[in-house]
């Protein structure tokens, strides 16, 4: 059996972005920038305001098991979806990376990352997490659960009674 609609799995970034934005929203938050029906556009994913501050926002999904589009669409990978997410968190942190020399000098801003709830990128971030904490670097990265819920965490440990 071959699968092929990924756009309808709730850890598809599209699906992601959109719960994401709908917080935001709902929060009070100016949308500045909402690249949630086009996920392969370039630069910044989502871009929000309030307050004063700016958010600037990568998102990224979780991999499926199958091959989501070309010709071998609905067909098994060979790429497990653990290695395959590694890979994501960390074009994201480049990407935020990217999105921090873009900013630059726009004003006042922060940047953040948006995943699925997973064990996978909890574990990422547990990873990482000392590089950010040792140089005291804010660094927010919202979850989005399976019901469309968002929590709030920090890849710095001290901000994270900060971020919620």
């Amino acid at each position: 059996m071959t699968k092929s609609n990924h756009i309808d799995e709730w850890f598809y970034e599209g699906q992601i972005s959109k719960c994401l934005v709908t917080y935001f929203v709902d929060n009070g938050y100016q949308i500045i920038k909402d690249n949630s029906n086009n996920i392969s556009a370039k630069g910044e994913d989502i871009i929000v305001s309030i307050h004063g501050q700016q958010e600037i926002i990568e998102v990224k999904g979780y991999p499926t098991t199958y091959y989501a589009k070309g010709p071998k669409k609905g067909q098994p990978k060979p790429t497990k979806p653990k290695l395959q997410a590694k890979h994501w968190f960390s074009e994201a942190l480049l990407s935020s990376i990217f999105n921090y020399q873009r900013q630059k000098g726009k004003g006042n801003f922060k940047l953040a990352l948006a995943f699925p709830l997973t064990d996978r990128y909890k574990e990422l971030i547990g990873k990482v997490e000392d590089f950010f904490t040792d140089n005291n670097i804010d660094f927010k990265v919202y979850f989005v659960d399976e019901s469309g819920a968002v929590t709030i965490d920090n890849l710095n440990r001290n901000e994270r009674k900060n971020s919620r």
